[in-house]
């Protein structure tokens, strides 16, 4: 989960192995971190019934980049969200764990 969310349900997609941005990364992790994020777009779909979901990465400072380990953003977004990548306010712990709740139960449904 975000710690500065946008949004309910906003996460990262995170690599274990550090890589700084997608520059630095091989196809395999890429490939693994897409592949790790269809399947939580899902979840969240299924966990918070979103109009859309955000997937933003990005590259280097000029680019936003504040956190120089290759991530991505998923943001589930409702018609009439104000755009963004970052929160300002750091979450409630509670909450943040009850969101990860909704997703986990969703990564298990059918």
């Amino acid at each position: 989960m975000d710690l500065f969310p946008v949004g309910r349900g906003h996460l990262l997609v995170v690599p274990r192995q550090h890589v700084v941005d997608v520059f630095d990364t091989d196809e395999a992790t890429l490939l693994a971190v897409m592949r790790n994020a269809r399947r939580l777009a899902l979840a969240l779909r299924r966990a918070f019934q979103p109009d859309g979901i955000g997937i933003h990465q990005l590259n280097g400072a000029a680019a936003g980049q504040t956190v120089f380990h290759y991530h991505l953003h998923l943001i589930p977004r409702m018609l009439g969200d104000p755009p963004g990548l970052h929160g300002r306010v750091e979450a409630d712990s509670a909450r943040l764990a009850e969101h990860a709740r909704r997703i986990a139960e969703a990564l298990e449904a059918p």
